[in-house]
């Protein structure tokens, strides 16, 4: 496939769908086009762009290669428990005599998010009596709507879940296997829709409450404004539209007015503005939940240093903890094939199957450094926060130096409420790395909500320095999930040296 062809396609899907696809995405569209060429049989790019033109239903089946439906139930709890506590009985005090509310998950993929919200809803006293509703899950992607509407989900989808929910809405299929219960499914229905069509159609024009969480992230950032406008524009008066934290920086805007809720953010249609605090992006940067994190208590009292595995192994032969990694043979050249694949997995969002290949890696050439820190990574990312500290020891017995592990043990501290275990663990990145911007960023973060005014705003600025200079991929991290740019990060970092000058 040609840069021309591949530019070609990209602008396409990018023009119809919204779909942005930066330099690094590029491969995963190029292997997603060349797999539907060959089930159809084409022996030319254009062919398949023409069809492409002509026919929606190929599209949509390339989309469903392109986009992650990556979801769980009741994802980002504190919205739903927001949505239930405050929005809805609002919404339903200030509504007619039996008031019909409209609920939409925008990009509701296979459907646990819409199922999440009707439960949640289900649970407020009066629903259903006093007054009802219905929840409607949109996205783009038809394959993905119809298991929604099927309702069958696996032991993944729950990881989230509290379990009386689970027990009372959902019945065992099988060893595995659950099927959302009729009284829930009743009040959600599934339909396929592009957020970028021209025109929505007339069922979707007069809605209560929005969910529109971890789709922006596909979008550019025009795309992002475009999409978050019409939405905002189908909303009720006292509406309320709910991002995702990972998405909060991407539409501080003048739309809609921001509410905060004590910890958490979601927009109001109405005229009382208020201005975005920035201290839930450290969240987002990592995608874990400082609710989560503290309700299910994966981080103890306190970090404390233990000897390891890796750390043994080097005792027992008589190695020093800061051993270096000994020169590549063949052996160690495999294991560079394999993390390169573990690497690919996880920008699949593979995440399983990485850690899988990493393991793999730690057993054979335990002095892979790289591998113990991508787990780690990894770990942190799907909240087994206290799986990625061992990890992160693990890493440091091999390494005393290792950027990564210094890094991630800092974000486990930060959201455990850990500050001087975070201050400290950031400062260590900085000795073994003064140029990680992301190691200043963070501990920028620490100092401003310990109200070290002073501090903080010197490491922003540090931080600011080290990125006009160009050094975004600088960050340390072996993977970095949140799709913001270097503008985003210097403008935020302006952002917050402003509110702590004045």
């Amino acid at each position: 496939m040609t840069k021309v062809e591949l530019e070609e396609l990209k602008l396409f899907i990018n023009q119809r769908y919204g779909l942005e696809f930066r330099h690094q995405q590029l491969e995963l569209l190029q292997e997603a086009v060349e797999k539907r060429i060959k089930v159809c049989a084409f022996s030319t790019v254009s062919e398949y762009l023409y069809l492409l033109q002509q026919r929606e239903e190929e599209s949509l089946q390339l989309i469903h290669l392109l986009t992650v439906n990556e979801t769980y139930f009741f994802r980002e709890p504190i919205h739903f428990d927001v949505m239930a506590m405050q929005v809805i009985p609002e919404l339903v005090r200030k509504g007619q005599k039996r008031p019909f509310l409209r609920v939409v998950s925008a990009g509701c993929s296979t459907g646990e998010e819409a199922y999440s919200m009707a439960i949640a809803i289900l649970k407020i006293p009066g629903a259903g009596i006093d007054w009802d509703f219905e929840v409607i899950g949109v996205d783009v992607d038809k394959e993905a709507i119809q298991k929604a509407q099927v309702g069958l989900y696996g032991l993944y989808s729950f990881r989230s879940c509290p379990k009386d929910i689970q027990d009372r809405y959902f019945e065992r299929m099988s060893k595995e296997s659950f099927t959302i219960k009729n009284f829930v499914k009743e009040k959600v229905r599934f339909e396929c829709l592009n957020l970028f069509e021209q025109v929505y159609p007339d069922w979707i024009r007069t809605t209560d409450i929005i969910f529109y969480r971890n789709v922006s992230i596909y979008f550019s950032k025009e795309q992002r404004k475009e999409a978050f406008r019409r939405l905002a524009n189908l909303l009720n008066h006292g509406g309320c539209l709910f991002l995702s934290c990972t998405e909060m920086l991407y539409h501080n805007n003048n739309v809609l007015p921001l509410v905060k809720s004590g910890e958490t953010f979601y927009y109001r249609k109405q005229n009382n503005p208020s201005i975005l605090s920035q201290d839930t992006v450290a969240g987002a940067i990592t995608g874990i939940d400082k609710h989560t994190v503290q309700r299910n208590h994966l981080v103890p009292p306190q970090i404390k240093r233990r000897t390891t595995k890796a750390e043994s192994r080097s005792l027992h032969y008589g190695l020093s903890s800061h051993t270096p990694e000994p020169p590549m043979n063949n052996k160690g050249d495999r294991c560079q094939e394999i993390f390169a694949e573990a690497l690919q997995l996880v920008n699949f969002k593979k995440y399983d199957e990485a850690i899988v290949r990493l393991d793999e890696i730690i057993a054979h050439h335990s002095f892979f450094v790289k591998a113990y820190a991508l787990k780690a990574n990894i770990l942190l990312n799907q909240q087994n926060v206290a799986a990625a500290i061992e990890v992160c020891y693990e890493a440091l017995a091999v390494d005393h130096f290792c950027l990564e592990a210094y890094l991630l043990l800092g974000m486990a501290a930060k959201f455990a409420g850990q500050m001087e275990e975070a201050i400290q663990r950031f400062k260590e990145a900085i000795y073994v790395h003064p140029e990680c911007w992301l190691a200043h960023f963070f501990l920028a973060e620490v100092y401003q909500l310990q109200k070290e005014i002073s501090y903080a705003g010197r490491e922003y600025e540090v931080a600011m320095r080290i990125l006009k200079q160009g050094n975004f991929e600088n960050h340390g991290l072996s993977f970095f999930l949140v799709p913001f740019q270097l503008e985003d990060f210097i403008q935020l970092c302006q952002y917050n040296i402003a509110n702590l000058k004045d």
